[in-house]
């Protein structure tokens, strides 16, 4: 096989361009701006708002049931998703078939078939976030909030460097309770569905951030902000570059070291995770010595702590996103 590739022509680019954007900022009356964060529904349309409203319906009636209502309906939804998603399963085995070799097909089977389970409970659960009644949370603890505490006190910008979870929207709404939170987020391509997300969202969130806005991110950090971002999923912009993920080389963004040295921020590698009924946040103290400069190795570190806390639970990661969709030359495809 290849060696893996870290640093290519589009990775050297990324770099030179995300240097140039850092002077432009750096040039800017930083200490002097206001930051301001655009309206997160905007006025839409008749139409969109009508079909918002009645794609709204099933979620605000399953956001009404109790949790334990909420956990065996999703449950039941993941079954129906397992049944029903065939090409998903089929990435899922790819994907599975890279990160457990050892693991007989059946074994595996067994973890697709609990993660859709997770992932029905976490879509039901997040709909409960997005418009249930916030007098009634779920029980969950946090582990190392004194962490962020440590950063907000100082003054810094943090940037809460996640993935793409089961649980990963109640788990945004959780952290909000304890800080105020800017989500970076690419909005979905139905204009209902959306406004729909972005209605439920900013119910708990200080601000959405769009993927590619960096200037407001770095605006975010600067002025002592919390940023949330889960960079885990296939990228090939202009930041990105192939790092190992279960020993395959996979398109990885570079960005979140990039934006805490442009944005003078700490990294904070975080987690959320599910036991029963009862939710768990891990906050990770900042990782020695990044940013260092050296944006591949930084992210390589980000990705090795990614990896291990997959390990650790396999049944809550995203395994339906083709993760390694896009491979360095002379690889095969693996979808």
């Amino acid at each position: 096989m290849p060696p893996h590739p870290a640093h290519g022509g589009d990775h050297e680019r990324g770099r030179k361009a995300m240097r140039r954007l850092g002077r432009r900022l750096a040039s800017s009356a930083w200490g002097h701006y206001r930051l301001e964060c655009r309206p997160m529904s905007a006025p839409l349309p008749p139409r969109i708002r009508a079909t918002r409203l009645l794609l709204s319906l099933i979620p605000r009636l399953i956001a009404a049931l109790p949790q334990r209502a909420r956990l065996a309906l999703g449950r039941g939804l993941g079954w129906l998703m397992a049944s029903a998603l065939k090409k998903r399963r089929r990435i899922m085995r790819a994907n599975l078939a890279v990160a457990f070799p050892d693991w007989t097909a059946g074994a595996r089977d067994v973890l697709i078939d609990e993660h859709f389970a997770r992932l029905g409970a976490g879509i039901c659960e997040g709909f409960w976030g997005w418009f249930g009644n916030l007098d009634r949370v779920p029980d969950y603890r946090v582990i190392g909030l004194e962490h962020l505490e440590a950063a907000r006190a100082a003054g810094q910008g943090v940037i809460l460097n996640a993935a793409h979870v089961t649980d990963m929207e109640l788990g945004v709404y959780f952290v909000s309770r304890h800080a105020p939170v800017h989500a970076v987020y690419r909005p979905n391509n139905n204009r209902a569905i959306d406004s729909l997300i972005n209605l439920g969202r900013e119910k708990h969130l200080a601000g959405l951030i769009h993927r590619e806005d960096t200037r407001a991110m770095v605006r975010a950090l600067r002025a002592g902000e919390v940023l949330w971002t889960a960079p885990d999923q296939n990228y090939h912009g202009k930041t990105s570059a192939f790092i190992p993920f279960f020993g395959l080389p996979a398109a990885t963004n570079t960005a979140v070291p990039i934006l805490a040295r442009m944005g003078r921020a700490v990294i904070l590698p975080y987690h959320v995770r599910r036991f029963g009924n009862r939710y768990e946040l891990a906050i990770e103290p900042p990782i020695s010595g990044l940013p260092s400069g050296d944006d591949v190795a930084d992210t390589q570190r980000l990705v090795e702590r990614l990896e291990a806390e997959i390990r650790r639970h396999p049944a809550m990661y995203l395994w339906g996103h083709r993760r390694f969709k896009t491979l360095p030359e002379g690889y095969p495809p693996l979808y």
